[in-house]
């Protein structure tokens, strides 16, 4: 896909801000009296009012947890005190499923995913990264049925998963709502919706979710972002209507994530939990970083998508494309920064695979490009997914290992996110590329 197809601009979200105490409290009440009334004439009052009072977004809004299925035990360190991540990003399936290529590459994204798991056995959980769906090429009584062809290749290996959704995942005939429906039928998925409101005001992965040590104990949090963009869906829009969204974390998610960290802190006896972040879009920090040079040998990785696409960029309040950048994302990384994020994982620029590093106020947060795994999407690079190997011990001193795993099974970009990085040098990564197979006949 064109590169100026990534860029998008919104439209006007959120919800009104009712205090929270009085939110929650007319909610209490509401859902006292219906439950009163559960056996009476008015029992169809209480199904209404859980959904009224999630449409407000009160206490339902702003719940500890995320609501996983019973048969879903925490998420744990292994018994050596390590966790793996495989992060695949920009999966893009349901292109053009009327011609022969589409369908096609779409079993090749799954046989990437397949390939990189098949090599990386020890994976304790999947992040799919955004831009799962290209929205734009399917409709909403199909498009949501290409979840089910990754979900069932997770399952099938035992894995649970964890999402953010990308720009391409809304349009006006694909809902990111619709997805994460589709998403949570299947037991595996952690994927949740912890910040309420209305899609394109918001978005909708916005979550967290908590790693246990072997005692129980909460020694790593993964936090999710939805950074929005694409196009209004039919849903919320009405017909073939096209018109961007707001293309970066909104600031009603970042006083949620500043909420919930300061919370887990205190639960934890005032104990800063160290954290990774990943959200579909990069920040402005990802283009300062690359502003600043990305050295093969220190930063080994692909450069290939100069300047990065960041947060903000190409959104237009009178709802055209194409205008600057205009710093929206500064309050998130603001946020990242001050409550402590040891990483930051993105996808969204394909030609990009390296990862660097952001200092500010005296603190670090090292930033990493996933690598681009679906054979959907512009570009021919060589599809892959990064990885990301932690231990507790290592996050004590907030480092942390990465690498890249290509569907040829080479590894590549092998790093140590410590205090000498970007001093440590490694092997330069080659630009190598892959093609769907062409099959002559057609």
């Amino acid at each position: 896909m064109p590169r100026d197809a990534e860029r998008t601009e919104a439209a006007g979200g959120g919800y009104t801000r009712f205090t929270r105490v009085r939110r929650a409290s007319y909610c209490r009440v509401l859902l006292v009296v219906s439950t009163f009334c559960l056996l009476g004439p008015y029992s169809q009052l209480l199904r209404v009012t859980i959904p009224f009072c999630e449409q407000l977004g009160g206490f339902i809004n702003h719940r500890h947890r995320p609501q996983l299925s019973p048969l879903l035990p925490p998420l744990k360190f292994k018994k050596d005190g390590s966790f793996q991540l495989s992060i695949f990003s920009d999966l893009h399936f349901g292109e053009n499923a009327w011609e022969p290529w589409g369908p096609k590459q779409d079993l090749a994204s799954l046989g990437v995913i397949n390939s990189v798991l098949d090599r990386e056995p020890e994976t304790d959980f999947v992040v799919l990264n955004g831009d799962i769906i290209t929205g734009e090429n399917v409709y909403r009584d199909n498009g949501t049925q290409y979840i089910d062809k990754i979900a069932e290749t997770l399952a099938s290996r035992d894995i649970t998963w964890g999402s953010t959704y990308g720009n391409h995942d809304s349009d006006c005939r694909l809902s990111p709502t619709a997805m994460f429906e589709r998403e949570k039928r299947y037991k595996g998925s952690r994927t949740a919706r912890m910040v309420r409101g209305r899609e394109e005001g918001v978005g909708v992965t916005n979550y967290y979710l908590e790693v246990q040590g072997l005692d129980a104990r909460v020694e790593m949090v993964l936090w999710f972002f939805d950074s929005r963009g694409g196009f209004v869906s039919q849903e919320e829009g009405g017909g073939n209507r096209r018109k961007g969204r707001e293309n970066w974390v909104s600031k009603e998610v970042v006083r949620w994530f500043r909420e919930m960290s300061g919370r887990l802190k205190r639960e934890n006896g005032g104990r800063s939990l160290p954290g990774l972040g990943f959200v579909h879009i990069p920040t402005g920090a990802f283009w300062e970083a690359q502003k600043r040079g990305i050295d093969g040998k220190k930063q080994p990785g692909i450069n290939g998508d100069q300047p990065v696409n960041r947060q903000g960029e190409g959104w237009c309040e009178d709802g055209m494309e194409g205008c600057e950048y205009g710093g929206q994302d500064g309050g998130f990384m603001e946020a990242v920064m001050e409550e402590g994020l040891l990483g930051l994982f993105v996808g969204h620029d394909h030609g990009d695979t390296w990862c660097s590093d952001y200092e500010k106020g005296g603190r670090r947060v090292y930033l990493c490009f996933g690598q681009h795994t679906g054979y959907g999407g512009y570009g021919s690079w060589i599809r892959g997914s990064r990885q990301v190997w932690v231990s507790i011990e290592g996050l004590r001193l907030r480092e942390m290992d990465t690498w890249v795993r290509l569907e040829s099974g080479k590894v590549v970009g092998r790093v140590r996110l410590n205090e000498t990085f970007g001093r440590d040098e490694y092997e330069v990564v080659e630009d190598e590329r892959t093609h769907l197979p062409v099959d002559e006949e057609n």
